[in-house]
């Protein structure tokens, strides 16, 4: 939680500093890893999250971790934490005494539901943001429980909003002078993120799951294929008939003018999408996606991660570039998602090693060599 923020500033070019225990950060142990072998440099995860930052070790529990870290701040903009609220001040880092040591400092934390409030203390794996948020309620089939959304959504997307936030708040400083706390809840980032919280604080209804169906039209919806599977989405009436244009012996109670209104094609939907799967089947998902997309009907292949490293598309705009990695060798990591003025900003670079810069960054605050060997002897760094 909080570490993808890290990284996106550290992709537009922020000098982003890791601080981590004396044994290293928990995502360290978490796969999958390189060649399928636990280690503390082995973590993909680590790497990605953590690309392109400097890393420090750090006892914040200890007084001399914490004078140390109250020294850094001096020379900080910002201070990113994802502690559980009220930890920062426990450890004598809160906001207010940040401020004593750099008045103009910013500082955000990313917790599951905010710093106040009844659910403040709660932990929050992704999977409860999600759950908690509302968008669990929504995925997943109809005639079965929820789902849970793969990967890590919740935990990425608020980062989204940490990001932003930092830069609202730097541009604001900017302006006034003064630095700000940003409150950012993994809960209130997923329930921003659809119409489906909106609707219910609008008129009260709740929105039902309908796996990969829309709820106000069809074809669309994911349909097979002879190899995969595409995703078809027809709402306008002129799409459908180029969709019934381009399927020349399609079914003639298709033709029916009551089926032109994407919401009467919604009612029929039991009847329509078996046909449609009819005519997908038809085809491989790369055939079906060039006939439909020549005649302007909205029709893409789902892509595996290897069909979306292979895209033609994603290669031309150069998403992804190459690392160097002492511990992980070369690899290709994926890019800021932005272009400016058509360029793309270069990858970041890898992920610190544990204790990679602590001599650089402590010899700026005047510790040298034998004093830094005293506090990684005592477990500080």
């Amino acid at each position: 939680m909080g570490q993808f923020a890290g990284k996106l500033l550290a992709d537009l070019g922020m000098d982003v500093v890791k601080v981590e225990p004396p044994g290293g950060d928990d995502v360290r142990r978490l796969g999958p890893f390189k060649g399928d072998e636990p280690g503390l440099e082995l973590s993909l995860r680590f790497a990605f999250l953590n690309g392109g930052k400097r890393g420090i070790t750090l006892d914040l529990g200890a007084p001399e971790g914490r004078a140390l870290a109250l020294r850094l701040v001096e020379r900080s903009d910002i201070v990113l934490d994802s502690f559980p609220p009220g930890e920062m001040e426990r450890l004598g880092l809160g906001y207010t005494q940040l401020k004593e040591r750099n008045p103009d400092v910013i500082a955000a934390s990313v917790t599951g539901f905010g710093q106040d409030g009844p659910r403040a203390g709660y932990a929050c794996p992704d999977i409860v943001g999600l759950s908690m948020g509302g968008l669990m309620f929504i995925s997943g089939d109809p005639s079965r429980p929820p789902v849970q959304a793969p990967e890590t959504q919740s935990y990425y997307y608020s980062c989204v909003y940490v990001a932003l936030g930092i830069v609202m708040a730097l541009l604001r400083r900017d302006a006034t002078g003064i630095g700000d706390h940003i409150d950012v809840s993994v809960q209130e980032s997923i329930a921003t993120q659809e119409h489906m919280i909106r609707e219910a604080a609008f008129d009260g209804v709740a929105i039902k799951r309908n796996g990969s169906q829309h709820k106000h039209t069809t074809p669309a919806n994911v349909f097979p294929c002879k190899d995969g599977h595409v995703y078809m989405f027809i709402l306008a009436a002129r799409d459908w008939d180029r969709l019934l244009e381009v399927w020349a012996d399609h079914p003639k109670e298709l033709d029916a003018p009551e089926l032109k209104p994407p919401h009467k094609r919604r009612q029929q939907v039991d009847m329509i999408n078996p046909l449609i799967e009819q005519f997908t089947r038809r085809y491989t998902k790369g055939e079906l996606t060039r006939l439909l997309q020549e005649h302007g009907v909205p029709c893409l292949p789902v892509n595996s991660p290897a069909d979306f490293l292979a895209e033609p598309q994603v290669r031309e705009r150069g998403l992804f570039g190459p690392v160097e990695s002492a511990t992980l060798g070369r690899y290709l990591t994926t890019r800021f998602p932005v272009t400016f003025d058509g360029e793309r900003l270069e990858s970041a670079g890898p992920a610190p090693t544990l204790g990679q810069d602590n001599a650089a960054i402590y010899s700026d605050l005047g510790i040298g060599a034998a004093e830094l060997e005293r506090l990684a002897a005592r477990r500080v760094v």
